[in-house]
């Protein structure tokens, strides 16, 4: 398990595997429908939704504030900056990459076709 430069917070997520997926399946929906930009920044990456959207993406970052302590978020309206220290910025990078996402849509419509 890496842990972020501070070394307090280890880089994992407490949730479940059911509960991540879900996770996961909410982050993608509000993304997919709303998203106007992703932009990387120093330490991780900001997105941005459409304002209609703030207050859902609120609801998720609160959330996930529980489940993921290593990651610092900044929400500002419809914005929010997601930053880790040390491998952290990386991984938040490949959690919100646009082929991730993509790629977990793709597994789930397998599943759900079997």
């Amino acid at each position: 398990m890496n842990k972020n430069s501070a070394g307090d917070n280890p880089i994992a997520c407490s949730l479940s595997t059911g509960d991540l997926a879900k996770r996961q399946a909410a982050w993608r929906t509000l993304l997919d429908r709303s998203m106007l930009a992703r932009e990387r920044v120093p330490g991780g990456l900001r997105l941005t939704v459409r304002p209609d959207a703030g207050p859902h993406l609120d609801a998720l970052v609160e959330e996930e504030r529980i489940c993921c302590p290593w990651i610092t978020f900044v929400v500002n309206r419809e914005s929010v900056t997601l930053t880790a220290h040390g491998d952290g910025e990386e991984v938040l990078a490949q959690m919100f990459s646009a082929n991730v996402l993509a790629n977990d849509a793709d597994r789930e419509d397998q599943q759900d076709a079997r």
